[in-house]
């Protein structure tokens, strides 16, 4: 099962290489999970959410949430990529880092309109 604050990488790293974090809850909504990927923090980039090093086992410098793609995956392709091994699993974030994930997923001009309001539906961001 996936839960808010679970994350995970793309085997292929050639196409992505980038931590994923679910921010939304598939126990509500399996056909809507919305997903953020973190990335090495710059000045030009997002500054809604950023995340220090110690913060995660897997990122090792400064960084920040990337909110400004669509990613939206069904429960159930969840559980295929992982199957198939498209999907690799990673240690979850911890429950105070996931709040600021979704704070800044309220505030990031970024977010797409249709990941924001699921988060809304969801009672996970106002």
């Amino acid at each position: 099962m996936a839960n808010p604050g679970d994350t995970f990488l793309l085997t292929k790293r050639d196409i992505n290489s980038h931590l994923f974090v679910i921010i939304s809850d598939p126990n509500q909504d399996a056909n809507q999970i919305v997903t953020v990927n973190v990335t090495s923090w710059r000045e030009d980039k997002d500054q809604s959410c950023i995340i220090e090093a110690s913060e995660h086992r897997f990122i090792t410098h400064r960084s920040c949430i990337y909110y400004g793609e669509d990613r939206l995956i069904t429960l159930s392709q969840y559980k295929m990529f992982l199957a198939m091994g498209h999907l690799e699993s990673h240690d979850p974030i911890n429950n105070q880092l996931l709040k600021r994930i979704l704070d800044g997923a309220a505030i990031s001009p970024h977010m797409p309109l249709r990941n924001r309001q699921i988060l809304v539906d969801q009672g996970l961001i106002y």
